[in-house]
């Protein structure tokens, strides 16, 4: 991974600039080719329901796993993991029970962690999981420091994205979702997680300790992010907010030391760039982070963002951060699907958004994502089951597998995994795409920091 940025806290003042060569040329767009985006493999689950053919990771009968979503990859010590949502078991396995709440399942904890246990030519993967010690996927619990659950880990609360730093693994794990699990009353159909904890693993995901809340409350704008390195010396957050903004939300950018990752300390929000186009990050003051873009439609009388599951990586062959996320909004440029931006910086500036995926055009609805069967929509496909006929499927949770990412002249081709929801199970995509006009790439800027005060105008935090 490739990036070029400096950083320069100003004594007290809790503010911090950026400035890249203002002089770089323009860089080429970034297209994609369309009809390139293809499946590779349903990953979870034991029947491929598209092919009606068993699985590579055949998950029912090797861990009592029946169908999952979302497992943003990351690697850890040489090994590629996949933190699943909420995971649904099989009533029984190797002749025990094996239901939600039945020891050793604890009723708040309904996740499971998986991991790459073999690849395959084409990338499909077999996957491993975490397990109990009669070979049963585990949930995963986070906890405190006498050993008992930090937070629930229910309906849409869940372990979300992780890095590795130093040998030990950090996770951060979405919880407080009291939409969809309210103490009383019918739940929210689209609630999110309010609140985004730290929690680290020594031994490889078997457990998982709280180390501190990364998000939490009503102007909470990183409970779900994506996490990749810089060689700055920092992690970086694209986050989005959640609770009833779940998916209604635009992007953020944040950013800790990675040999603060334990502690959490000193973390810096993007908050806009200064009159010489330096990018200027508040320290400790998460309210003033400000969106990097906005997916706004057009005349809409009640506009609003749509980002909610984010994956980023840098891209060696682009020499470009790429950013994937699903939106539902639809306008004339783009239908409703799944999302590309990229950029030179973290920051951005960002590119305008082109959907690489949507499941009508790109051929996934009837094949691999149910068509919900209505009076005027007749049966079309065998992905479902029965009680859920009448549910379409969808499409969420783009995440890069990095290891994956070719390229060559002036095309790269990513792989991802991404939910379908209905079936509800996680599928290996891929994509390509080009430089516009097969241009040669331009150099990445030089950077220089640029130790200017809060401008004018701007929205600049007070020092605590």
């Amino acid at each position: 991974m490739r990036t070029v940025f400096a950083i320069i806290i100003l004594g007290s003042a809790l503010i911090s600039a950026v400035h890249a060569d203002a002089a770089a040329p323009l860089p080429a767009r970034i297209d994609y080719v369309a009809g390139s985006t293809q499946k590779v493999c349903q990953l979870t689950g034991e029947i491929d329901r598209q092919f009606n053919q068993p699985t590579l990771s055949q998950t029912e009968t090797r861990f009592g796993l029946v169908g999952t979503d979302e497992g943003p990859p990351f690697e850890h010590n040489g090994t590629l993991y996949f933190p699943f949502g909420d995971s649904g078991p099989t009533p029984m396995f190797r002749g025990r029970p094996n239901g939600d709440g039945i020891p050793p399942r604890l009723a708040d904890d309904n996740d499971s962690i998986g991991y790459a246990e073999r690849i395959a030519p084409n990338n499909c993967i077999q996957l491993g999981f975490i397990h109990y010690p009669n070979g049963a996927y585990k949930n995963p619990v986070v906890l405190d420091a006498s050993g008992k659950p930090a937070i629930t880990l229910r309906t849409n609360e869940t372990p979300h994205f992780g890095i590795s730093v130093g040998g030990q693994m950090y996770v951060l794990f979405l919880t407080d979702n009291f939409l969809s699990n309210p103490p009383n009353g019918p739940s929210h159909p689209n609630g999110g997680a309010s609140r985004s904890v730290m929690a680290v693993s020594t031994d490889n995901a078997q457990s998982f300790h709280y180390l501190y809340d990364f998000s939490k409350g009503p102007g909470a704008k990183f409970i779900m992010n994506a996490i990749q390195a810089g060689q700055d010396g920092y992690i970086y957050f694209w986050g989005t907010e959640g609770a009833k903004q779940y998916r209604r939300s635009p992007v953020y950018l944040a950013r800790l030391r990675a040999d603060a990752i334990a502690t959490g300390d000193g973390r810096q929000y993007f908050y806009g760039f200064g009159p010489e186009g330096g990018a200027l990050f508040a320290r400790d003051n998460e309210s003033a982070a400000v969106p990097l873009f906005h997916d706004y439609i057009p005349g809409d009388p009640n506009p609003h963002d749509c980002a909610g599951e984010v994956g980023v990586e840098w891209n060696n062959y682009l020499r470009r951060w790429v950013m994937l996320y699903n939106c539902a909004n639809a306008s004339p440029d783009n239908p409703p699907g799944v999302y590309m931006r990229t950029a030179l910086l973290p920051w951005g500036p960002w590119s305008a958004p082109q959907t690489i995926f949507n499941a009508k055009r790109d051929g996934g609805l009837c094949a691999f994502i149910h068509r919900a069967v209505t009076p005027n929509e007749p049966q079309c496909d065998n992905l479902s089951g029965p009680k859920r006929m009448d549910v379409n499927g969808g499409a969420y949770g783009p995440y890069f597998i990095s290891r994956f990412t070719t390229g060559a002249g002036a095309t790269s081709t990513f792989f991802y995994v991404l939910s379908t929801w209905n079936p509800y199970e996680v599928v290996i995509m891929k994509s390509t795409v080009r430089i516009e006009g097969n241009a040669p790439l331009p150099p990445i800027p030089p950077p220089h920091v640029v130790p200017h005060p809060c401008p004018p105008g701007a929205r600049c935090p007070t020092p605590e």
